[in-house]
């Protein structure tokens, strides 16, 4: 099985140009961390807060079970196995192989948001991004075609259920906490089983790590929302565009500011700056601003 999959990586990286590669690049960008938190930001600020906060669940839910199981079965990349494989992108190709992180995402997300708002065209151009985001890791020579298959398969089962936990659950703040912080302890016990002294050997489970600051700012970011701002979407559509705009603003702002700040090779902050991107972007902007038209409409009498 594994020569068989090795022999498909070859195939494709035999077949390649640097055009075609710089093309495939950019589709795989749609299963990309940055990607996703844009178009899971628009859903949150612009189109329904409730949809927003159940496709984030799901995502940083599917995150931590994808770099979980990586560290588990730590698997080695196609490009690592055979030496003769040159493979593209790989400075996007961080940790073990399988199962397969942008596969997972894209179909953690896409499926989610195809499958809440259930329209045709959505469950269309959703599938097409799955297959395609999942193909491209094949042919970049950075994932076998099982961590594929799996991460795609891993993403859906993860959507569905989280989904279900989410809707039996999102009825009452206390309800939908609890679920919450179960996830994070569910999770905790791998940073305990990762941890490595030398900070070169952590390097390989960076992604669990980060995955699960990220999910920590987002459990802050949820109790801060609702317990002391409590916005609607009940507002011009002007103001949802802009305060999404905004909110994008500012998390990109910190995860780049961030990144420039801090010196390289310290995993605590990046963690730090994982958190803080999710923390401020979808609560502390919110809070600062929620007196304001952006999260509070303002009636005006008609004369």
């Amino acid at each position: 099985m594994r020569n068989f999959e090795l022999n498909i990586s070859r195939f494709f990286r035999s077949i390649s140009t640097e055009t075609l590669d710089k093309i495939v690049q950019i589709l795989t960008f749609m299963g990309s961390q940055m990607v996703i938190i844009v178009l899971v930001a628009i859903i949150y600020f612009v189109l329904d807060k409730k949809a927003g906060e159940k496709i984030i669940y799901i995502a940083l839910t599917s995150y931590g079970v994808n770099n979980a199981l990586k560290g588990v079965c730590a698997v080695k990349r196609p490009f690592q196995v055979d030496p003769d494989i040159e493979a593209a992108g790989v400075e996007d190709a961080t940790g073990y192989s399988f199962p397969s992180g942008h596969s997972q995402g894209a179909a953690s997300v896409y499926f989610s948001i195809a499958n809440h708002f259930k329209k045709t065209w959505l469950w269309i151009v959703a599938i097409a991004i799955i297959v395609i985001v999942g193909f491209t890791r094949i042919w970049l020579g950075v994932h076998f075609l099982s961590d594929v298959v799996v991460g795609i398969s891993l993403g859906i089962g993860v959507s569905l259920l989280c989904g279900l936990l989410y809707d039996n659950f999102q009825h009452s703040f206390k309800s939908k906490i609890i679920l919450f912080a179960t996830t994070l302890v569910i999770f905790a016990p791998f940073l305990y089983f990762f941890y490595r002294p030398n900070a070169n050997d952590m390097l390989v489970y960076r992604d669990f790590y980060i995955s699960y600051a990220a999910y920590l700012g987002f459990f802050g970011a949820v109790i801060i929302e609702n317990k002391l701002v409590k916005f609607t979407d009940l507002t011009t559509l002007g103001m949802k565009i802009l305060r999404a705009a905004i909110g994008i603003v500012i998390m990109i702002g910190v995860y780049l500011g961030l990144k420039f700040a801090f010196p390289d090779g310290y995993l605590i902050l990046d963690m730090v700056r994982y958190f803080l991107v999710i923390f401020i972007g979808l609560g502390i902007y919110p809070l600062i601003f929620k007196n304001t038209r952006l999260f509070k409409y303002i009636y005006k009498e008609v004369e």
